[in-house]
């Protein structure tokens, strides 16, 4: 009678690191917030280039109205 064949069975799984580590969370973070300040540097700045203010001037034209009558 022959032997039977011992044979082996194994895996393996290479631990791979999320694409996302914490470094580049940090740093698409980083970027986003520099995007909104640059956002807020525009928004500043086409304010500040303006010459007149016509919503504000008619919120306050229409205060003034107001008042006149109290």
């Amino acid at each position: 009678m022959s032997k039977p064949i011992q044979s082996y069975s194994f895996s393996f799984t290479q631990p791979y690191p999320s694409f996302f580590t914490q470094e580049m969370k940090d740093l698409i973070n980083e970027r986003k917030v520099e995007d909104e300040i640059d956002a807020l540097d525009r928004t500043d700045e086409a304010v500040q280039n303006m010459l007149t203010y016509p919503d504000a001037e008619a919120i306050l034209n229409k205060i003034k109205e107001e008042s006149k009558y109290d």
